[in-house]
């Protein structure tokens, strides 16, 4: 009985170890999947890291190049700002300073004179208007002054301030009209005429001589919808992602042979957006802009409805 008793507190002893061997077996192999399972969701975490720094090394890098490159361009748009607007002056300057000398009787030299006088104050304000008009934008201080708008009227004043830059390169525009016998278009007319000033500016730039540029003007409903196309050299499409940047001009190689501040365009998107209206343009065997701007604007019972004066519709001088 001794004998049995001591042979079954073995094989008891035999099986309780053998199952906190398999215990301890199986704790082990729980451990060691769960350690692995930790260090490849460490090496994930590490592999995932590294991809997120190498992202923001490539970000910084584009930073530091974008930095360097508005760095250059506010330093060339000093450099440009310089040439528009002191030429001008000293232009004005000396052709003053000649019609003084002027004998009485050299009237038709005077008048010539007085002529490219005109045409340069008229440069020096545009450019002036750019200026300002960006300054006034980044201030936050932009505000609408609203009062009905005469399409027609305000296309012939801008063509009538440019007919010396369009007869010089012989140029063509064809204005299309399609407005309502009795349109009730309400917007601002500064606004607008400084961005038509400036598409038809840079059309007229960026065109061979003898060309034609077309101008098409539409009210549908109480929109505006505005297309202007030039036969000129047209814009890259690398050109077209960041044409309407600060300082931005258009390929360098045209720029310095036609000038220009580079706010021109970047003037143009914001005073659109402020109209609450917006702007493409396809560069496809010259340059498509294509204007939508809402005529809808509700004005209050005590604001005046006279015309908006345009540009130098007063007197420069």
């Amino acid at each position: 009985m001794f004998k049995t008793r001591r042979v079954f507190i073995f094989r008891s002893f035999r099986i309780s170890h053998k199952y906190e061997f398999q215990s301890e077996a199986c704790i082990c192999i729980c451990l060691q999947k769960a350690l692995i399972k930790k260090l490849l969701a460490m090496d994930n975490d590490i592999i995932r890291n590294q991809k997120e720094i190498a992202g923001l090394k490539d970000t910084i890098k584009d930073l530091n190049d974008k930095l360097k490159e508005s760095e250059a361009l506010k330093s060339n748009f000093i450099s440009n700002i310089m040439n528009e607007v002191y030429n001008p002056f000293s232009s004005i300057l000396s052709m003053a300073e000649n019609i003084i000398s002027l004998k009485e009787d050299n009237l038709e030299t005077a008048k010539h004179m007085a002529g490219i006088i005109y045409q340069e104050a008229a440069q020096l304000d545009f450019h002036l208007q750019n200026i300002f008009t960006a300054a006034t934008i980044e201030a936050g201080l932009e505000s609408l002054n609203l009062s009905k708008v005469d399409i027609e009227k305000i296309v012939s004043n801008i063509l009538s301030k440019l007919r010396y830059h369009i007869d010089s390169k012989d140029i063509n525009i064809v204005s299309k009209f399609d407005i309502t016998d009795n349109p009730t278009l309400i917007s601002d007319v500064k606004k607008l005429s400084l961005i038509l000033l400036n598409i038809i500016s840079n059309s007229i730039k960026n065109s061979p001589e003898d060309s034609e540029i077309l101008c098409s003007y539409n009210q549908i409903g109480s929109n505006l919808n505005i297309v202007i196309q030039d036969s000129g050299t047209g814009i890259s499409d690398s050109e077209l992602n960041n044409i309407f940047d600060r300082f931005k001009r258009i390929d360098e190689t045209i720029n310095s042979v036609t000038g220009g501040t580079g706010l021109g365009l970047s003037v143009v998107k914001a005073l659109t957006e402020i109209l609450g209206g917006n702007i493409n343009i396809i560069s496809e065997g010259g340059t498509k802009v294509m204007l939508s701007i809402p005529c809808d604007h509700k004005v209050d019972s005590g604001e005046s409805f006279e015309d908006g004066a345009l540009f130098f519709d007063e007197e420069v001088f």
